[in-house]
């Protein structure tokens, strides 16, 4: 009986460009909580937990898909990265083994990474914390993957989080949780959160100063409700 071949290919891609250094900047004044009064989406689901709280990071997006049971091509990706790069691992549906850990860890820190977000499993945290490399990730495992050359593909477009995520796409992460922002969205998102935190700020300042005041009278809830309900009421009298 013929049988089907097995498939290995793998796909390297160039690296993206980096963001410049004036978004970078403007970027780590943010939080994702932040960017989230102005963004609807981007947002990677709640299960992408930081492995090492207090963690917040801003990079450009390098990726990598493998969903099977290896570990060779996020290996091989730290040949590239770059201070200032995230490294984000698509592992599809192979969720219980783990390909990233101890000394690849040690490996990336030395890379100068700025983190890893790795939708599945990883393990060696300790390593992670020793050498202060943020990681995200859905678990941990004590299972881990082998150098079997079974395929991967680098720099492409991934589904991380439930996000969709481009080479080259901007990335903030904090305890809150993790937001890509497509590169040519970047300069909007950034200046429409800029704006959303001044007026914030101004916000916190003045309730400071004046104790007193009825928050959802400032902030435009108490007009919004109330004019519901007036017109609600007015409608139920006809």
């Amino acid at each position: 009986m013929a049988m089907l071949p097995e498939r290995r290919m793998y796909v390297v891609n160039p690296m993206p460009d980096q963001m410049s250094a004036d978004q970078r900047a403007a970027l780590q004044t943010l939080d994702t909580g932040t960017v989230g009064h102005h963004l609807e989406a981007g947002f990677m689901d709640e299960g992408m937990i930081p492995r090492i709280p207090g963690s917040k990071i801003v990079g450009t997006a390098v990726t990598v898909r493998i969903t099977v049971p290896d570990s060779v091509m996020a290996h091989y990706a730290l040949k590239f990265t770059r201070p200032g790069d995230v490294l984000l691992i698509d592992r599809g549906q192979d969720q219980r083994t783990c390909n990233w850990g101890g000394a690849t860890i040690h490996a990336a820190a030395a890379t100068g990474l700025e983190a890893v977000i790795v939708d599945g499993a990883v393990n060696d945290m300790d390593d992670a914390r020793a050498v202060g490399l943020p990681i995200w990730a859905r678990s941990i495992s004590p299972v881990t993957t082998k150098y079997r050359g079974m395929g991967g593909e680098f720099n492409i477009p991934i589904s991380c989080g439930g996000v969709a995520v481009n080479p080259g796409d901007a990335i903030l992460a904090d305890d809150n949780g993790v937001v890509v922002i497509p590169r040519d969205q970047l300069d909007e998102a950034i200046a429409g959160s800029l704006k959303w935190l001044e007026a914030e700020q101004g916000f916190m300042e003045r309730f400071r100063k004046e104790p007193g005041l009825c928050y959802p009278d400032v902030t435009g809830a108490t007009e919004i409700v109330e004019r519901a309900l007036k017109a609600q009421s007015e409608e139920q009298a006809r």
